[in-house]
């Protein structure tokens, strides 16, 4: 009797797509038939401007055994662990997935039962976040449960999954710690003899590989210096103030971002600050999730996925940007994509499409 085809939602940056990554698809296509990518858009979740455009990293995804990428859009691209993941989650469960994949350093059980505790606590948890405006979510976690959660990245990621995922069953891996992280590969001083061949090839295509956000950066230094609405998401009375004087003490955006660090403020939380005044990343964040994705990459399989779903998911998939400027949250991505434009080239963002491979009729 034939068994019945699977298929897994993967969340994903791919900054860039490495060895690692690679290893991770190929454990999953031993389990499903059909891996589709749920990847951030061109601003990071550490609020940094990916290393090459989204495009280009669906491509490498889909050239290292992916079938399937479609977008998770600013601004829950460029969020918290909180926001990022529900937005990815709540993608995967639109789309019709049969499961939701991740790689995590603990024991499953462990991030069940921390995911459980998080979820009970949550009301008290924000409670205490609005009586004291400048505490963090992890802080604030911590006071309330009486412990660290979680301390590695992963982990962190892994716990909001599962605690947004509902009745969707998670597939977690363990995540091999031998291969080279994105954070160290993108420090290296060659970045591209680090990747596998498939994405040597595609990002070896950038010259602006991999992009960095002090470039960028300029320009949210100059919008901050021209004081603009603080009711923007993630960010509080004190940290405006934080980063709009010290917005006009440098020039340099790392080195800014430094001086608005501190035990209460991440640097991560610093640059998505950052990007969410500079480009008005709705305060009420939380409370609301994606209206579409987009399609960046496809093949066969990908595509036949998408034709059996068609009258079953809950959101539209749309085939170009363009398609996206009915929506607010289109529009935003436009004017964020039109501006790394400026300082890292590439094709007008409106007249992109998506790369497809194999039969397309």
């Amino acid at each position: 009797m034939a068994t019945t085809k699977q298929t897994c939602g993967l969340i994903c940056e791919y900054n860039p797509f490495h060895f690692g990554h690679a290893y991770q698809i190929e454990k999953l296509k031993e389990r499903f038939d059909t891996v589709v990518c749920i990847l951030g858009g061109n601003v990071s979740q550490r609020g940094e401007a990916a290393v090459s455009d989204r495009y280009l990293r669906a491509r490498a995804a889909l050239e290292n055994g992916a079938d399937l990428v479609v977008e998770l859009p600013a601004p829950w691209c460029c969020a918290s662990a909180g926001e990022f993941a529900a937005g990815g989650v709540f993608l995967a469960q639109a789309l019709g997935v049969d499961s939701l994949a991740f790689s995590a350093e603990s024991d499953p059980a462990l991030l069940y039962a921390a995911a459980g505790e998080r979820k009970e606590g949550e009301a008290a948890i924000r409670a205490l976040m609005k009586e004291e405006k400048n505490l963090s979510y992890p802080a604030a976690a911590e006071r309330v449960l009486g412990k660290t959660l979680a301390g590695k990245p992963n982990d962190i990621l892994g716990i909001e999954y599962l605690s947004h995922a509902g009745d969707l069953p998670a597939y977690i891996l363990k995540r091999e710690s031998s291969f080279l992280s994105s954070t160290t590969i993108r420090g290296s001083e060659n970045p591209l003899e680090k990747l596998p061949p498939a994405s040597r090839e595609v990002f070896g295509e950038d010259p602006t590989f991999p992009r960095n956000t002090a470039a960028v950066g300029k320009y949210l230094l100059a919008l901050l210096r021209n004081d603009p609405p603080k009711a923007a998401y993630g960010v509080t009375e004190e940290l405006y103030a934080r980063m709009t004087e010290q917005a006009w003490k440098h020039t340099d955006f790392p080195t800014f971002v430094q001086a608005c660090t501190n035990k209460m403020y991440t640097a991560a939380r610093v640059r998505r600050a950052a990007w969410a005044l500079a480009f008005g990343f709705p305060e009420d964040l939380r409370d609301k999730r994606p209206p579409y994705t987009l399609l960046l990459a496809a093949n066969e399989k990908g595509r036949a996925f998408l034709r059996t779903t068609a009258k079953t998911r809950t959101l539209p998939v749309l085939s170009r940007p363009a398609e996206a400027m009915d929506y607010e949250e289109g529009r935003l991505n436009a004017r964020i994509n039109g501006v790394l434009q400026i300082f890292y080239g590439g094709k007008d963002d409106v007249k992109n499409t998506p790369y497809l491979i194999g039969e397309t009729t």
